[in-house]
């Protein structure tokens, strides 16, 4: 009897650390599985349109972005394919090449652009938005598929508007960003990245 009850309790000890195992992996394909890939995911590039609306002005340009780590280069072309500017950091040094060829540096991107463009482009945070990836202190609301639906942080509006999948990752498609009287809309047709 003694060596019955033993073989019953150490049956549940097993079924229940079993269980406890299987509840902290996250089910393949799911968001938690999908976070940790995208966390990785630290050199890739894209190209979309990016419609951008203001008060005083309204545009399309074509964007290309290639991030390398920390490091990044994002230039935005008119429809017509003339420069509007070419931003990079390299080595912790942000710098834009204006529309006449210009060079200009700052401590931080986002006010550099805003100084002169004045256009509010949330660089260093759409690094990660533009992957479906918050932050860890941004409020997030998620689809039925556990998606990222919408997001509000650093005074932004993100809503993810559609999603698709490339090499077993659900990456955005479409996101339209809104902060204050400042509108920008992604269509993006293009991801690259190594698997």
């Amino acid at each position: 009897m003694e060596s019955l009850v033993r073989v019953i309790w150490l049956t549940l000890v097993l079924l229940l650390s079993g269980c406890a195992y299987q509840a902290q992996q996250a089910p393949s394909g799911s968001w938690q599985a999908q976070r940790a890939t995208l966390t990785q995911l630290q050199d890739w590039q894209l190209s979309a349109r990016l419609g951008i609306i203001t008060p005083d002005e309204r545009g399309s340009l074509s964007l290309f972005w290639r991030q390398d780590s920390d490091d990044y280069r994002l230039n935005l072309t008119n429809v017509v394919g003339k420069r509007v500017f070419d931003l990079s950091r390299r080595r912790g040094t942000i710098q834009l090449t204006d529309s006449e060829g210009q060079r200009h540096t700052a401590g931080n991107a986002r006010d550099l652009v805003f100084r002169l463009t004045g256009w509010d482009l949330p660089v260093e945070q759409l690094a990660y938005w533009i992957k479906g990836l918050p932050g860890e202190a941004d409020r997030v609301d998620y689809d039925a598929d556990g998606r990222p639906r919408t997001v509000q942080a650093h005074g932004w509006q993100l809503t993810y508007l559609g999603y698709t999948r490339i090499r077993g990752l659900w990456l955005p498609s479409h996101l339209s960003l809104t902060h204050g009287d400042t509108t920008l809309r992604l269509a993006i047709s293009q991801w690259e990245f190594e698997a």
